[in-house]
């Protein structure tokens, strides 16, 4: 009888340990308040931005892509649209230089001055046919030395058959005479007559009168335009003002003076442009 006693008193003891060891497997790790050196470290899963991931994988293939025959290798449509609006661009101003509206750049005379274009105002005509135009710079006994839009050329002398002037033509306006000046006290009417002598039109004559004192100081200046042929010019300017070669006109100056001014003598000066 008193063994039946102890063997439930056995059996509740081990069942009460195996619950006591469940329980402590089945607790969860305070890391938190974990500080001696025993306690369990997790680590860190953070990604690190700066690392280069690895290139994919290329997949081998037996057959490699071909472009189709009718395909171009790269688009062409967008270049071949500039280039039409480019062309366009250039067909309407030359149109509008065709039709004479464009303007005419003018240049500077100090800028031409600068620029050194041989003059070439000899024909130098050669045994062999040769014609060479130029202005001849030095000569001898020997020979000639030439200056050509291109550079200095040496000819021997028994080279030479001929040597002419050959200047381009030109306008030239001068006066045929002195002009007649009819004095007053307030004022001088000069009046006189210009011809063109030139090979070339004259375009835009004025005359120019200055009024000198005994003194040479300058008293008076002014000038005036000449009445000539009606001309339009490729600018679309119309004008009266122009002389053909050979051509006369007359022209009549009024110059102001000034109380006390006594004029000694006169000087006169003429000129014209070259337009198109």
């Amino acid at each position: 009888m008193n063994k039946i006693p102890v063997l439930i008193l056995f059996f509740s003891a081990l069942f009460s340990q195996d619950a006591v060891d469940t329980t402590v497997i089945a607790a969860p790790l305070d890391i938190t308040t974990a500080t001696d050196s025993n306690s369990v470290q997790i680590p860190d899963t953070t990604v690190d931005e700066s690392l280069v991931p690895l290139p994919e994988v290329r997949e081998m293939r037996d057959k490699t892509d071909k472009l189709p025959l009718d395909e171009p290798f790269f688009e062409l449509k967008s270049s071949i649209d500039i280039l039409h609006q480019q062309i366009d661009s250039l067909k309407r101003v030359i149109s509008v230089y065709e039709k004479g509206r464009g303007p005419i750049p003018t240049i500077d005379e100090e800028l031409l001055n600068l620029i050194k274009i041989p003059q070439l105002r000899h024909r130098i005509e050669l045994q062999n046919g040769t014609i060479v135009n130029g202005e001849i710079i030095e000569e001898d006994d020997l020979g000639i030395i030439v200056q050509t839009s291109i550079g200095q050329l040496a000819i021997e002398r028994d080279r030479i058959v001929n040597i002419t002037d050959d200047l381009p033509p030109n306008a030239k306006v001068e006066l045929t005479g002195e002009p007649f000046v009819n004095a007053f006290p307030d004022r001088e009417e000069i009046t006189g007559k210009i011809k063109n002598i030139g090979a070339k039109r004259a375009d835009f004559v004025r005359v120019i009168a200055n009024l000198w004192s005994s003194t040479t100081m300058l008293i008076q200046k002014d000038s005036v335009f000449v009445t000539g042929k009606k001309q339009k010019y490729f600018s679309g300017i119309r004008a009266n003002t122009a002389l053909e070669p050979g051509s006369v006109s007359e022209f009549k100056l009024v110059i102001p003076l000034s109380e006390g001014d006594k004029v000694s003598y006169r000087t006169y000066e003429v000129r014209w442009e070259s337009y198109k």
